[in-house]
């Protein structure tokens, strides 16, 4: 049986691809501490780890963490997590004592109201509630 032309010129199918979700990548110097806080701290669920790979789900976010001997390269890194009922999420992780002063939720011009919280390696990670989706 051959294959129909459209399959093989790539156009099997209708318009173009679709990108269904993005998993961000963070540093990390220790994965097993990374995986801990994410778990212990944050809420998450282990996903996997591989050693020197490994990854965290909560809901329908997963993030996964590379080891790096770099030394501060989560400080340049990060990612932005949509939530809702943020003011909640906000109170959680305040009791817990992982929200910086100089990262206190805040509504933008923008039309979300934000905060962020730092991991152990220094990566971002700001929890982000659209106007008129939650709390």
């Amino acid at each position: 049986m051959t294959c129909p032309r459209i399959a093989k010129d790539g156009l099997f199918g209708v318009g173009a691809s679709y990108f269904t979700r993005g998993i961000p990548m963070l540093p990390v110097a220790n994965l097993r501490q990374a995986i801990d806080f994410y778990v212990d701290v944050l809420g998450f669920r282990l996903g996997f780890n591989a050693g020197a790979y490994g990854g965290v789900r909560r809901d329908a976010i997963e993030i996964h963490f590379f080891r790096t001997d770099e030394a501060s390269a989560g400080e340049r890194s990060g990612c932005r997590i949509e939530v809702t009922e943020i003011r909640r999420l906000y109170s959680d992780f305040r009791e817990r004592g992982v929200v910086a002063p100089a990262d206190e939720i805040v509504a933008k011009p923008w039309g979300t109201t934000e905060f962020t919280v730092r991991d152990p390696d220094g990566n971002a990670l700001t929890f982000v509630e659209v106007f008129g989706l939650g709390s």
